[in-house]
This record gives C-alpha cells, structure tokens and sequence, in this order.
C-alpha cells in the first residue's frame, strides 16, 4: 500500500483533491492542512495544493525529499509559468499542475508516482538490471532560420552511420520540419503518445516512431498547430526519459524560443548545442540566451556554441562573433549551397554528399560526442 499525502490548508480543497486521486487508484490517501512534524517517512507521494505560496511549497518539498528523497511531489498552482517550472524541477519536483487543468493532469500525475512507487517496492535490490541511460542532445536557438533542423537532422542520421541507435524528436511543437525535411509522412506523431502519457511505456512509444531510409527513428511534430496546446512539459520529460532508455542517443530539435517545452527538453539534456549565423540578430540572440541559460544553472562543458555558414563573407569574423557572446565557438559548419538542395531533396547532405567540407563538419560532431560518451563508459569502468 502506497501511502499518498495530500497538503493542502482549505478543506474543500483538499477533500477535492483527495477525491480527484481516489478516482485513480486505491491507495491509501490522507488530506492534511500542512506536514505533520511527525509525517510517516513511508509516505510515497506528496501532492501540494494551490494555496501554500511557491516558496511554502517548495519549502515542503524539501522536508518531504530530505526525509524520502525518492518521494513524487506534485504542486497544483493556480498559475503555471516558466519560472515556477524551472524552480519545482530543481527542487525536485515530480510535476506541476494548473488548477485550470487539474482534473485531467492530476489523475495522470498521480498514477505515475504510484507507478514509480510500487516499481521501487517491487524492485530486486541486488544486481538487478539500471535502464539504458542514453546520451540527451539538444539542438537550439532562440532564432529561426539559423539551421536547427538540418544540424539536427544530419546529426542523427551521422550517429546512425557510426553504428549508434538514435531518435530524433521534433519539439518544434507547432511548425516542426523534420518531417518535410526528410520526406516523412506524418501519419503518427508526438501528439499520439502524449495523450497515452497515463498509460505511455517503451513499447507503446517505438509504435509512433517513423523510420527514415538512414535508420534514423524520428518522433514528428503534430500536424496542427493547435495540437500542441495538449501537449505538456510534463508529458514531454515522460516521452523522453523513455526515448533515454531505448536509444543509445536522443537528439532533440526545438523552436526558435525558451518557453517551457525547451526548458523542459534542456532539463533532461547532456549536451546543449546553442546554433547561430554570421548577422548581428542572431548575435544577439545568443547572447541573450546564453546569459539565460548560465542564470538557469547551465554552464560548462554541456553548452557548445555552433556557428552556421562560418566562412560567410559579411565583415564579421568568428573572433569577433566570439568576444560579443563571451564564449568560444566550439563547431564551425562552413557555407554550401548544396545544403539548400539537400533539404529541398529531402536527403540529410550527410547522405547525399558525404565527403563535401559540410558533411565533415557535422560529421565530426557525431564523432565528438561518441568520443565524449566512450570515455566516460571507459572512466566509469575504470
């Protein structure tokens, strides 16, 4: 029996809430107006009502992770924004809820701390097998047009090349084109197992995995924009934790933007690539999103800079590019028009002109993070 605590001053509330969890599942569950001094340490899951403030919520989140530091802790926030997100997942938050969709999101939330719980109670303690951890990377801009995609897209299918298993999911949630790049059919897409998230395990997401000729997988964006509007960072960090486990590599392609569906992706993330172009706008966008990326907590080896159609001849020089955003280009992806073409073709130019100065450099990407991966392997080993 799983014990769920329900945290919440007002009693019409709580007792809401506890109805809410009751309908999911019959483990045991006890509204309380605040944690007890005394609360069982075996209490499992932990659900916050909306009328603590943020910091008293994030306050009992600690007292609840100190004590069972496995524990799922979800908060129901009257108003859910990307700030409140980013501070709940430090904290350790399992997930948020908006009061506005409470009934829809809490129920799913719910069953998954159950779930997690009782895999842990069920758990071989001893030399029982850890999931596959793959490597997470990234690819972002907060500005369109810089060549996200084809970064993306072209990186996969090198890792591909190089003998690794590898999913690309497009979280450009309501234009993605990994779809049209690469001649794909979008007959199943993001949207199918994000409405199954209650119920979403490894074998029912590899059934909306679209295979490209390169045995890239590929988990496309939806058709409609208006699609998107369902689909939660919650469900999100649920879609890729799986993908972690089933694939050697996840390469995570985004919008031109910082809003909660990318936060959500460069939380789960091992390595960030921040792509931007030889014009003053892209610049500065970098800029910026560099210097929110280092107040978000990211830094480090995990962030590298790629600089898209390097040699361009427009009066700027990368070293110059590089003292404007206070970092170091780490790639540099030279300017062909064969990429155009490729992308017209629907062919990664990573397929269709393998030895041009372009595939070399995005081949060595691939090849930097399989050397970065192996030897971290051999170091652990060690």
């Amino acid at each position: 029996m799983i014990d769920i605590l329900v945290v919440e001053p007002e009693a019409g509330r709580a007792q809401t809430l506890a109805g809410m969890v009751h309908e999911v599942t019959d483990q045991r569950v006890t509204p309380v107006p605040t944690l007890p001094e005394a609360w069982g340490a075996g209490t499992e899951v932990v659900i916050i009502g909306p009328s603590p403030t943020t910091d008293e919520a994030l306050s009992i989140t600690a007292q609840v992770l100190a004590r069972t530091p496995d524990a799922g802790v979800i908060l129901v926030r009257s108003e859910v924004s990307t700030e409140l997100l980013r501070h709940a997942m430090r904290a350790g938050v399992a997930d948020v809820v908006g009061t506005d969709e409470t009934p829809f999101e809490l129920p799913a939330a719910v069953e998954r701390a159950v779930t997690q719980a009782v895999r842990r109670h069920d758990a071989v303690p001893v030399d029982s097998p850890k999931p596959k951890r793959g490597t997470t990377i990234t690819v972002f801009s907060t500005k369109g047009g810089v060549g996200k995609t084809v970064l993306a897209i072209n990186l996969g299918v090198a890792l591909v090349s190089m003998g690794r298993s590898v999913v690309l999911v497009d979280l450009d949630l309501q234009f993605g084109d990994v779809g049209i790049m690469l001649g794909l059919e979008p007959t199943l897409t993001i949207s199918g197992p994000a409405q199954a998230s209650d119920r979403l395990d490894t074998e029912l997401l590899s059934g909306y995995l679209v295979e490209h000729s390169s045995g890239l997988k590929c988990l496309l964006a939806p058709v409609q924009p208006e699609e998107a509007e369902s689909i939660t960072p919650g469900r999100i960090a649920r879609i890729l934790e799986l993908l972690a486990e089933m694939f050697d590599v996840v390469v995570v392609d985004t919008c031109a933007s910082l809003d909660e569906t990318v936060l959500t992706a460069l939380d789960r993330s091992d390595h960030l690539l921040a792509m931007t172009m030889m014009d003053v706008a892209s610049i500065k966008n970098t800029r910026i999103s560099l210097q929110k990326l280092h107040q978000l907590g990211y830094d480090g080896h995990s962030v590298q800079v790629v600089l898209n159609r390097a040699d361009s001849k427009v009066f700027l020089q990368p070293a110059q590019i590089e003292k404007a955003i206070g970092r170091e280009i780490s790639v540099r992806i030279p300017s062909d028009r064969i990429v155009p073409q490729s992308v017209n073709k629907g062919v990664p130019v990573v397929s269709e002109f393998p030895r041009s100065e372009v595939s070399r450099a995005l081949m060595g990407v691939a090849r930097q993070f399989i050397d970065v991966h192996e030897k971290a392997v051999s170091s652990h080993v060690a």
